[in-house]
C-alpha cells in the first residue's frame, strides 16, 4: 500500500512566493524524495505511512510560522498501478483516492480515503478536530511546534536553546496553547491505525 497526498496552499497569494515556496519544497524533501509542485501553489507527493500525518501537521506549522498560510490536504492511501520516474506520469487507486479526497474537502481542509472505510471515518473526525486546533497557532507556537517535531528527542530546555528563548517556560506555554500534545495524539493514533492496515 502506498500513501499519495495532494494538496494547496491557502492564502499564497497574500504571502510573497520566495517566502513560502521554499518551505514548501523544504518541508516535502524532509519527508520524501518524489513530490511534484505545479500551478504555482499545488503539490503532490508519495510518502510513507509512517510520516505522512506527521507530514502534514509539519508542514502547517512551517508555513504559519511565516505568516498567514495554511493547508488544504486529500490524502489517497492504495496502489499503485504504474510508477515513473515523476509522480504526476504514475497512477492507480492511492493517486484517484487522493483526488477524490482533494476534490470533496469543501470547507474542510483535510481528508483520507483508504480501502477501509472503518478506518476513513474516525480518522477524518480526528484530524479534523486537529486541524481546526492548528487553525488557531500563532507565529510563535506554529515556530515551536515545527522545531518539536523537527527535533523529537529534544526536551524543553534544548528547544528553548534552538528557538533562543530565554526561559523554556515560554516553549512549554507555546506548545500548550497549540494543543502541541493533543494534536500529537491524534498523529499517533492515525499513524498506528495506518501501519496495521499496510
Amino acid at each position: 500500500m502506498h500513501v499519495i497526498i495532494v494538496g494547496d496552499v491557502v492564502g499564497s497569494r497574500h504571502v510573497q512566493a520566495d517566502k513560502w515556496l521554499p518551505v514548501l519544497s523544504d518541508a516535502l524533501r524532509r519527508y520524501t524524495k518524489k513530490f511534484d509542485i505545479f500551478r504555482g501553489d499545488s503539490f503532490q507527493a508519495e510518502l510513507s505511512p509512517e510520516g505522512c500525518f506527521a507530514f502534514v501537521f509539519y508542514l502547517k506549522a512551517r508555513l504559519r510560522s511565516i505568516g498567514p498560510l495554511d493547508i488544504r490536504i486529500g490524502i489517497g492511501v492504495g496502489e499503485i498501478d504504474y510508477q515513473d520516474d515523476s509522480i504526476k506520469n504514475s497512477n492507480g487507486q492511492a493517486f484517484v483516492f487522493s483526488g477524490e479526497a482533494f476534490d470533496a474537502l469543501g470547507k474542510d481542509l483535510i481528508a483520507v480515503r483508504s480501502p477501509w472505510t472503518e478506518y476513513d471515518e474516525p480518522v477524518n473526525i480526528m484530524l479534523d478536530l486537529a486541524m481546526e486546533l492548528s487553525g488557531k497557532w500563532t507565529v510563535n507556537m506554529a515556530e515551536s511546534v515545527a522545531t518539536a517535531i523537527e527535533n523529537p528527542q529534544a526536551n524543553q530546555k534544548e528547544l528553548a536553546e534552538i528557538l533562543k528563548r530565554k526561559h523554556q517556560s515560554q516553549v512549554s506555554t507555546l506548545l500548550n496553547k497549540a494543543h502541541f500534545a493533543q494534536i500529537s495524539k491524534v498523529v499517533d493514533y492515525c499513524t498506528k491505525e495506518l501501519i496495521k492496515r499496510c
